[in-house]
C-alpha cells in the first residue's frame, strides 16, 4: 500500500475519530457536572463554563466578528433565541439535573435528542414526520418514560419522578428548539461569527441568573471550593466546551447527518463506564431496557433521510 493511500485512509478516519472524543467530552460533561455541582451551584457552574471559552473564541474570531458587525447587529433577536436554547438554559438544566440524578440517567435521556430534534423540526416548520419516524418517536418516548420512573408501573400512575430526570428532559428540549433555529435561521451566516456570538450571547443572557441565584442561596458555596473544584471548572472549559466544539465543527464537514447521530450512542456508553467505574454509579436493567428502546427509536429516525447528504455545521 502507497503512502498516499495510507494518508487518504487516515483522513477517511480522522472525522470518526474526532466524532468519538467529542462524545467522550460530551460524557466528561455529565461526570465533571456531578463532582462540581456538589459545591457549586448550577447556574454559577454554567456561567464559568462558557465564559472563558467565550473570550477565547472571541479574541481568535475577533477579525471575523468586526467584519461582520452590521450583520450581528440585524440579528439580535435571533442570536438571543440561540444563546438562550443552546448556551444558558440548555446547560444550566444539565448541571441542575447532575445535582438530583445519577449520571448514568442523564446520558441515556440525552441519547433522546435526535428524536426530540426531528419532532421539533416538525412543530416549529412543518418538517416532514414518516410513518417510519413517527415509531421511532413513540419507542424512545417510551425508553425515556422507562428510564425517568425506574421501570416501575406504579410509580408512572403516582407520577413519583426524580426532578433530575425531568431537568435533563428539559435541557434536551431546548438543545432540540436550539438546533432546528440555527438550521432554518443562522447557516447563512459565517461559522466562525455565529458560533462566537451565540456563545457570547449565553455567557451575557446567563450572567443575571448568576446575580439572582448567589444573591438568593448566599456565597457560602466558595468556602467549600477546593483546588480540585477549580480543575474540574477548567476541564468544564476545555473538553466539553473548546476541544469538543472544535471537534464537532472539523467532523461535520465531512459526515453524514445519520451517522452524526449515531455516534451519539456513544454518549451513554462512555458516561456508564466512567460512572461505574468512578463515581460507584450501577448501570440498571430498566438503563438497558429504557436505553435500548430509544436507540431503537433513534436509529428509526435518522435513517428515513439518505446516509449521503453532509450535515449543516452545528454544534451541540
Amino acid at each position: 500500500m502507497t503512502s498516499d493511500s495510507n494518508d487518504a485512509e487516515r483522513r477517511n478516519l480522522l472525522p470518526y475519530i474526532l466524532l468519538g472524543f467529542t462524545n467522550l467530552f460530551w460524557s466528561l460533561n455529565f461526570i465533571i457536572g456531578k463532582l462540581v455541582s456538589g459545591v457549586m451551584p448550577p447556574v454559577t457552574i454554567s456561567f464559568f463554563r462558557w465564559l472563558l471559552p467565550a473570550a477565547v473564541f472571541l479574541t481568535l474570531n475577533w477579525g471575523s466578528v468586526k467584519n461582520n458587525i452590521e450583520l450581528i447587529k440585524k440579528n439580535i433577536p435571533l442570536l438571543i433565541g440561540l444563546g438562550l436554547s443552546g448556551y444558558a438554559i440548555n446547560s444550566i438544566c444539565v448541571y441542575e439535573a447532575v445535582s438530583f440524578t445519577s449520571t448514568i440517567n442523564t446520558s441515556f435521556i440525552n441519547a433522546f435528542n435526535p428524536v426530540l430534534i426531528a419532532l421539533a423540526g416538525y412543530l416549529m416548520y412543518r418538517y416532514p414526520i414518516s410513518r417510519k419516524q413517527a415509531l421511532g418517536f413513540f419507542l424512545s418516548l417510551i425508553g425515556v418514560v422507562t428510564i425517568i420512573f425506574k421501570g416501575r408501573l406504579l410509580s408512572i400512575l403516582s407520577l413519583q419522578v426524580n426532578i433530575g430526570d425531568l431537568f435533563m428532559l428539559g435541557s434536551i428540549c431546548f438543545w432540540a428548539i436550539h438546533t432546528v433555529l440555527y438550521k432554518q435561521k443562522a447557516t447563512a451566516m459565517p461559522a466562525r461569527v455565529i458560533f462566537t456570538a451565540m456563545m457570547c450571547s449565553g455567557v451575557i443572557l446567563t450572567l443575571p441568573l448568576v446575580i439572582i441565584e448567589n444573591s438568593l442561596i448566599g456565597l457560602s458555596w466558595i468556602q467549600r471550593i477546593e483546588p480540585s473544584h477549580i480543575l474540574g471548572i477548567l476541564a468544564l472549559n476545555i473538553f466539553p466546551s473548546v476541544l469538543a466544539y472544535s471537534f464537532w465543527n472539523r467532523a461535520l464537514a465531512h459526515v453524514s447527518a445519520n451517522e452524526v447521530a449515531i455516534s451519539q450512542y456513544l454518549i451513554p456508553v462512555f458516561t456508564t463506564l466512567i460512572s461505574v467505574s468512578l463515581l460507584g454509579e450501577r448501570l440498571q436493567m430498566f438503563h438497558l431496557f429504557g436505553g435500548g428502546l430509544i436507540f431503537l427509536g433513534v436509529f428509526l429516525v435518522t435513517t428515513v433521510r439518505t446516509g449521503n447528504k453532509k450535515s449543516q455545521r452545528i454544534v451541540s
